[in-house]
């Protein structure tokens, strides 16, 4: 057995001397039957009548590892409380409580649950001594309500005896009978309103985002210079068609229709992003086919070695909170989307990291030609590719930049804020072949 931290030790010491204070005859350190398993701490009461083994687990263990471990001790006839300090995934998997310390004095703070207008919701916080004595007294069992609000998400939860035959009164009533199938309706008719409201808002958010870039774009179109027109044009374009691919997927999402394949032009994406990754120094060798695994919140994943997910592509933050996720590096095609993620996605686990690995692609993916006639007849430059290219930004002094607009390369220069056009346009210096990231304009013509 390896040597315990001094947290352990210290949480040993509160289940021992919590356990003496409830009125129980505790022990620490004590083996079952043959050394199949060791308490942290045994309580029983005098006369030996009953045995509860207070177990203290603050590393990490899987859920099906914590539950043979409860059950061996039951089949000697030992059940167990196992305690821990902050939120674990094997929490309620099996009877289990969370620990906290108000003014010096630990509480069980996340585990408890009480039976009220015919529903089970949390119940507040008590002392570690009196949790502890009314589970040896057998007023408090654990106990999985089929009825819970929502919030209350631990499958077993400890609840005081009073409650349980107060939910089994509620369900034997007529009464309770009428209540449960009106509430049934009425949590089907506002889950059904909810789902509606929902779909509006997503479309009407999604409406509202255009009219605004619009609104915003709207002083391009009484400047002098067509080409800032034109560029924010490609924008708009680029972002409306992005929106309408995302309500496409939602839609085929929801109907349970399979997602359509990569493409040409996600194939070109891709090929893009590995490049990049392997200029980072990670290794991807290939696009996973299984595009839409709810592991990779939507996105393209990129595989290394032996099928293993390296990245993934433009991830959705609404589709986030898988381990996976958490892993690995999460390519962004557009600053925009990057952002959006960070602000909406939900934190990664806690034991896997404590924060996303991104990257931003610096380059703008070509538009393939779309059947039929165009929303609007612009282009968007194709960028150099990958052999022309040089690792890292660019270091000189004095950059000589070069870009790449719809009508040929200009040169242009460093200014002191972004324009228009160097917030579309990636500019690349000319004497050391390194992309410039600071803001660049046009170089205003002579007169």
């Amino acid at each position: 057995m390896g040597e315990e931290s001094p947290d352990h030790l210290y949480l040993k010491w509160c289940l021992l001397t919590a356990a003496q204070e409830a009125g129980a005859v505790a022990a620490a350190e004590v083996s079952g039957p043959g050394g199949v398993w060791r308490a942290d701490v045994l309580a029983s009461d005098a006369g030996g009548r009953w045995r509860i083994a207070l177990e203290a687990q603050l590393a990490a263990i899987s859920a099906d590892d914590i539950r043979g471990r409860w059950e061996r001790m039951l089949e000697d006839g030992v059940p167990s409380v196992w305690f821990c300090y902050r939120r674990a995934p094997w929490l309620g998997v099996v009877p289990s409580v969370r620990l906290g310390e108000v003014h010096d004095v630990v509480m069980v703070v996340e585990g408890l649950a009480r039976f009220t207008a015919g529903e089970w919701v949390k119940a507040g916080p008590i002392t570690l001594v009196d949790f502890l004595r009314r589970v040896f007294d057998g007023h408090m069992v654990s106990y999985s309500p089929e009825r819970r609000v929502e919030g209350l998400v631990l499958d077993v939860l400890w609840v005081d005896s009073r409650c349980l035959r107060a939910a089994a009164d509620y369900r034997e009533s007529e009464e309770s009978a009428r209540a449960w199938e009106e509430a049934e309706q009425r949590r089907a008719q506002e889950a059904a309103q909810v789902a509606d409201v929902r779909r509006g808002q997503e479309d009407a958010l999604l409406g509202a985002r255009l009219d605004e870039e619009e609104q915003v774009a709207g002083p391009s179109w009484r400047l002098s210079d067509a080409e800032e027109r034109r560029l924010r044009l490609q924008q708009i374009t680029r972002r409306m068609v992005r929106r309408v691919l995302a309500v496409v997927e939602r839609k085929r999402r929801a109907a349970g229709v399979p997602l359509p394949c990569l493409g040409e032009m996600g194939e070109e994406t891709a090929g893009w992003a590995m490049d990049v990754l392997q200029q980072k120094g990670f290794r991807a060798d290939h696009v996973g086919r299984s595009m839409g695994d709810a592991r990779y919140a939507g996105g393209v994943p990129l595989m290394g070695e032996a099928a293993h997910p390296v990245a993934v592509i433009d991830p959705d933050p609404a589709q986030a909170g898988s381990r996976v996720l958490a892993a690995i590096v999460l390519v962004f095609t557009h600053w925009e989307l990057r952002a959006r993620f960070l602000a909406q996605a939900p934190p990664p686990p806690w034991d896997v990291s404590d924060r996303y690995v991104t990257l931003t692609l610096d380059f703008n993916p070509p538009t393939p030609a779309a059947p039929g006639p165009a929303l609007l007849d612009v282009s968007i430059p194709q960028q150099p590719n990958s052999s022309a290219r040089r690792t890292g930004p660019c270091a000189c002094e004095a950059p000589s930049l070069r870009v790449v607009f719809p009508d040929g390369v200009e040169v242009v220069e460093p200014c002191e804020e972004n324009t228009p056009a160097s917030a579309f346009l990636t500019a690349r210096c000319q004497q050391c072949g390194g992309l410039y990231e600071g803001p660049w304009r046009r170089i205003p013509a002579v007169v």
